[in-house]
This record gives structure tokens, C-alpha cells and sequence, in this order.
């Protein structure tokens, strides 16, 4: 009989990281690869991954990646996975072009090996049977996968909604489902970002109906910003404007990319002949000019705020009285000050505003209907919950107690990344805990091209430069004549700006505790070790800068050694 071990890597009790991992026997399958954006308490990271760790120290028993979106939220982590493990990566082609566009962005080129699916299908990895079945969700060919065992199937849900009406790109595919519920399935894992939401996510996370009425009625242009990751919601823009015969100006670098890859997979159908250079788009008749704006998390509210400002880099773009500003944008939770922001400002600039929120326009994930029909179409022995916070996990875990199926206490599973579900012959399922922390969980934070390697010091040091500011001082020494040969120069930033009353007599206390140190350290050194005395400044810098002005700056020194 088939022993089988699933854990999360990340994405439990979590917005985002998820990284999935399930065993049968010694063979290992990584579902996802993702990455969650940083909050405020982590200025100038990029983004985070998991924690790795286990798959590195068991790369040997990585069989296969699979990668059910094509968000760069969904396998940003892989780029850097992959240069540890290499496997076989299992996706759609639109997800190649996705993932080979952020792995350039980021220099992170790998040589991967794609395994290129077309959905629905059926195939084996390493002796195991995968079929895979695609969903609706915010981005085209998103898909959910069984895995067959002798102990029953394992099934994966991937992001979906009940969707009946769409093109086959974001469809829910029942047909192939219908037909893994022939067979037991043993284990059911299913998303729970919206679990908390009553009712069906569809029809309320259609942006078309909302758009095509202002397009017609508009007077002058229409403005549209988009999230560049809900690739559903671009593809009703892009429909839109053809049927109401507009012209599209793509604002910037990410609309563009995004009309281009959308092109190269036949998912945009808009025609490329009524998109209007920069050259020409101060010559298109108003009403009949659509400006798209396009970017991810809270860059597009940036982007906007900078337009609406009039302070965007594109100066031949400007709003006025006469135009429309259509905000589809819906914020997530860490960014909905930002967006409140970003919508006052808007306002302020005169134009027509109308803007989507969480409450007017659903985000494609599962409502409680939704998760429900899943459920009782498969019928699992046992249930996993998995992505999103812990509250969406045990509103997901109550639903399926509650349907009356079979699932009880013992048979649906909340977990926190890495603890481990096991399921071995046909013993009631195991689970390992982690309290021995055998397996490594975690944040890694990507930093520029940088992996792991920005530590809390450096992380705090960023606080404190945003809260308490940066005092830098510099001066160049001698050798031979243990002196100071120019400097000492002393500049203040985000501290006390030299206005402040006390901003004279503060400079004079740092110069003097500066030359001070520097000096009688001359006298005494044998090492020249500057490196100790940048160090003995930093210190005593700190604390009579707390103690007067209770603030704590960033100190730096640069002491040169010039002969």
C-alpha cells in the first residue's frame, strides 16, 4: 500500500507563499511555488518565499513541479527554487511565458525543463497517475489536479469558482471532475481566501457589465486601471472596448507586455491596429480613446497617485474635468488605505471617478457555494483546507463539518506549515506535528536579486531609517601622523533638519564627540582597525542621541585611511 505525506512548505494562516508538498512513497510532487508581498514592517524587500529547506535536503526525491496559475504571486518563488532543485515543471504555456518573463525581470534565468499541458488531461510522473482538470479563476488556464493511489485519489482544488458561461480559458471543467468522482477520493485540498463569503463568488466578480455602460456613455476619455495579475478582468476590458469600437493607448511597460503575451496565446482578441502610439494619441477624438493602466498590488494605486497628481512621468497624459477614471483595482487588505488615498486624490483632480471595492466586485475565489459544491461532487474521506489565514481555514473546515457528508473532527485537518499528514495502508491518518522542528519553515525575503540574505539588523536598520532618520559621518586620517587630515563632514537626514532650534548646537555635539573618538583612538591604536572604531562611535553616538533627543538614528561612520 501506498504511504503518503502532505505538508505545506507556506500558504497556511498566510496571503500568499504557498508551496505544497505531497509524498507517496519516496517520491515527492511541489505544488506551487509562490511568493506574498512584504507589509510595511519590511521596507525595500521585493517579496518573500518559504522557507525550503526540506526540499533542498530531499531534492533528490523531487520528481515533478507543478504550477496550477500563471501568477507571478503563484511561482515567484521558483526561480529560486529551481536553482537548487531541478525537476520537471508541469504547466501551461501561458504560465512558460509568464514564469520565463519574471525569471528575466528578476536575473534569475534558469534552464528549465518544461513539460508543456494542454487541459484536460491525463499523464504519469515517476509511475503515478495525474489528471488534471482546469478552473475559473483570475487568471486564463488555471488548473486542479487528482493523483491516484491505492489508497484513493488525492485531489488538489487549484483557485476556482462555479462558472458556466465563460470562454474555455476560465472554466470550471465539471466533465473531468464528474469523472475523478467515479473514484474514492481519499483527500480533498481546497482554498479558503473567501471561504467566509456566503453564496456563489459568480456573477458578482464580472467586470464587463459594470464597464461597457460607462464606455458608451462617457464624453471624453475613459481611464481604466486594471491589477495586472486578474488576467480575467484585463480580457473583459479588452472585449469591451472592441465592442464598443474604442481605441486603447496602453499607459505603461506592464499593459503592454500584457497585450502582448495575451496576444501570442490567442486570449485577446482586441485588434492590434486600434491600439494608438504615443505618437498619435493626442490625435484620437476623446470619446473614442480608452488609456489602460495596469500594475501589481499596491504599485497601481502608486501609479495612479502620481497621475492624478499630475506628477507622472508621462506628461503628455494628464486628467482633466471631461475625462472618466474607471479604478477596477479591488484592494487587498494590507492595501486598502493606499487605495482610499489614491481614490481622494482622484476626486481632487476633477475628473468622473468611479472605483470597484471588495463589497461591489468579488475577488475569484471560492464562496461557501462554491466550496460546497465541490465537496459534495468528490465526497473526500478527509478534508485539508489550505490557503489563506487561519480564520478562512476554520471557516473552510466548519462548512464541510457542517454538510452532513461524514467529515468530523477526526477527519478534517487544520495544520500550520510543516506539520505533516500521513496516511499509511489503511490506518486511520497520522499527523506529525513538528515540534522538533525537524522540518525548516519560514520566511526567506528576496531583496533585489538578493535570496535570503537581508537579516532582521538590516530590516530594523531600514525601520529606524524611516522613523528616526540617518546621521553620516566621514573623515579621512593618517597613519604616520595619527591626525585627522580632512573632515570631519556630518550630514543629518530625516533627524533634525537645520531650521530646528537645536539642530546648531546638536551638529556641534556630534562633531565633537566624532573628533573626540577619533583622535584619542589615533593616539592609542596599534591595529589601525577602523573597523572598531567605526563601531565605538556607532555606540556612543546612539545612546546620546536616545538620551537627549529620544530618537535612535542610523549611525554610519566612514573613517579612510589615506597614508
Amino acid at each position: 500500500m501506498d504511504k503518503i505525506k502532505i505538508l505545506a512548505l507556506g500558504g497556511l494562516d498566510e496571503d500568499g507563499k504557498d508551496l505544497y508538498v505531497i509524498e507517496i512513497n519516496k517520491d515527492i510532487f511541489v505544488v506551487g511555488g509562490g511568493f506574498k508581498y512584504p507589509s510595511k514592517t519590511t521596507p525595500g524587500i521585493d517579496f518573500i518565499i518559504a522557507d525550503f529547506s526540506y526540499l533542498k535536503d530531499n531534492k533528490d526525491r523531487v520528481k515533478a513541479f507543478l504550477l496550477p496559475k500563471c501568477k507571478k504571486n503563484s511561482f515567484g518563488a521558483i526561480p529560486y527554487i529551481y536553482k537548487e532543485i531541478k525537476a520537471p515543471i508541469y504547466c501551461t504555456a501561458l504560465t512558460k511565458l509568464f514564469l520565463e518573463k519574471f525569471s528575466s525581470d528578476y536575473l534569475q534565468d534558469n534552464d528549465y525543463d518544461f513539460k508543456i499541458i494542454d487541459l484536460p488531461t491525463s499523464f504519469e510522473i515517476a509511475g503515478h497517475q495525474f489528471t488534471l482538470f482546469s478552473t475559473c479563476a483570475s487568471v486564463p488556464s488555471t488548473f486542479g489536479f487528482a493523483i491516484k493511489t491505492n489508497l484513493g485519489n488525492i485531489v488538489y482544488s487549484g483557485d476556482f469558482i462555479v462558472e458556466y458561461s465563460n470562454e474555455t480559458s476560465f472554466r470550471l471543467d465539471l466533465n473531468t471532475l464528474g469523472k475523478i468522482a467515479e473514484n474514492p477520493t481519499l483527500l480533498l485540498m481546497s482554498e479558503s481566501v473567501n471561504s467566509l463569503k456566503p453564496g456563489y463568488c459568480s456573477p458578482n466578480h464580472r467586470l464587463y457589465p459594470r464597464l461597457i455602460n460607462y464606455l458608451h456613455n462617457a464624453e471624453g476619455r475613459v481611464f481604466i486601471a486594471a491589477n495586472s495579475d486578474n488576467l480575467y478582468h484585463i480580457d473583459e476590458i479588452f472585449r469591451a472596448c472592441k465592442e464598443t469600437n474604442k481605441k486603447i493607448y496602453l499607459y505603461d511597460d506592464i499593459s503592454k507586455d500584457l497585450f502582448k503575451l495575451s496576444k501570442i496565446k490567442d486570449l485577446n482578441r482586441f485588434p492590434s491596429k486600434d491600439v494608438v502610439s504615443k505618437d498619435d494619441v493626442l490625435r484620437v477624438k476623446e470619446s473614442s480613446l480608452v488609456i489602460l493602466m495596469s500594475d501589481e498590488s499596491e504599485r497601481i494605486y502608486d501609479k495612479v497617485s502620481l497621475l492624478a497628481n499630475n506628477e507622472n512621468d508621462d506628461k503628455l497624459i494628464s486628467l482633466k474635468e471631461s475625462d472618466t477614471f474607471y479604478l477596477a483595482a479591488i484592494p487587498s487588505d494590507n492595501n486598502e488605505i493606499i487605495a482610499t488615498e489614491t481614490i481622494d486624490e482622484l476626486y481632487k483632480s476633477g475628473c468622473h471617478v468611479h472605483y470597484e471595492t471588495k463589497s461591489t466586485l468579488n475577488k475569484m475565489h471560492a464562496y461557501e457555494e462554491d466550496l460546497k459544491m465541490l465537496i459534495s461532487l468528490l465526497k473526500p474521506k478527509y478534508y485539508f483546507p489550505i490557503e489563506g489565514y487561519y480564520v478562512s481555514l476554520l471557516a473552510n473546515a466548519k462548512l464541510a463539518f457542517d454538510m452532513g457528508i461524514g467529515l468530523s473532527h477526526n477527519s478534517i485537518f487544520l495544520l500550520d506549515n510543516g506539520q505533516t499528514l500521513v496516511f499509511e495502508d489503511n490506518k486511520a491518518p497520522s499527523l506529525d506535528f513538528n515540534y522538533d522542528n525537524k522540518i525548516m519553515i519560514g520566511d526567506v525575503m528576496i531583496d533585489g536579486i538578493g535570496v535570503g540574505d537581508v537579516v532582521n539588523e538590516i530590516i530594523s536598520d531600514r525601520n529606524r531609517l524611516g522613523e528616526d532618520g540617518v546621521v553620516v559621518l566621514g573623515c579621512a586620517i593618517s597613519k604616520s601622523q595619527r591626525d585627522i587630515l580632512a573632515g570631519p563632514d556630518i550630514q543629518m537626514r530625516g533627524f533634525l533638519f537645520l531650521k530646528d532650534k537645536d539642530a546648531d548646537q546638536m551638529l556641534k555635539d556630534i562633531q565633537k564627540v566624532f573628533v573626540e573618538n577619533v583622535k584619542e583612538w589615533l593616539s592609542t591604536t596599534v591595529k589601525f582597525d577602523v573597523n572598531e572604531l567605526e563601531d565605538q562611535i556607532v555606540n556612543i553616538l546612539r545612546k546620546m542621541l536616545l538620551k537627549n533627543n529620544n530618537r535612535n538614528p542610523v549611525v554610519k561612520p566612514n573613517i579612510v585611511i589615506i597614508e
